[in-house]
């Protein structure tokens, strides 16, 4: 059956690949095919079911952020950030999962409070000083 154009989108946002250049920077695309291709069925579910955990966890994380407006109310600490850790750090432990089984890198953390620390190129991730950048990791 292989994935839809909306869970290959998907695939690319939460691993960090470049949704503009992956004609050209083709590994991450040339993984999914593969899975399309290949007869296991369970390969894809699995990746399937891991981006149903994603979407849940970045509308969790959207959800939390009122929490953040009151971390002290009186004497009593507010785990607001706490959560907000937790479930930054379950979607890193997820997306890598997915990486594993599609064998790529995650190649930004979309779960960090930072953006990239490189720009997209037609033959991968690049530096700001033009160098390629070794995998995250």
């Amino acid at each position: 059956m292989g994935l839809s154009t909306q869970q290959r989108m998907q695939v690319r946002m939460y691993l960090g690949w470049s949704e503009r250049f992956h004609q050209t920077d083709s590994r991450l695309e040339q993984a999914m095919n593969a899975l399309d291709e290949s007869q296991s069925t369970d390969a894809e579910a699995q990746v399937i079911t891991i981006l149903g955990q994603l979407t849940a966890i970045d509308t969790s994380l959207t959800n939390a952020l009122p929490l953040l407006q009151a971390k002290k109310v009186g004497s009593i600490e507010l785990p607001g950030t706490m959560q907000i850790g937790m479930l930054r750090s379950e979607g890193r432990r997820l997306a890598g999962r997915i990486a594993a089984l599609l064998g790529v890198e995650v190649r930004h953390d979309v779960f960090s409070g930072a953006g990239p620390r490189a720009f997209a190129g037609a033959g991968g991730m690049v530096s700001g000083s033009g160098g390629n950048l070794p995998p995250l990791g």
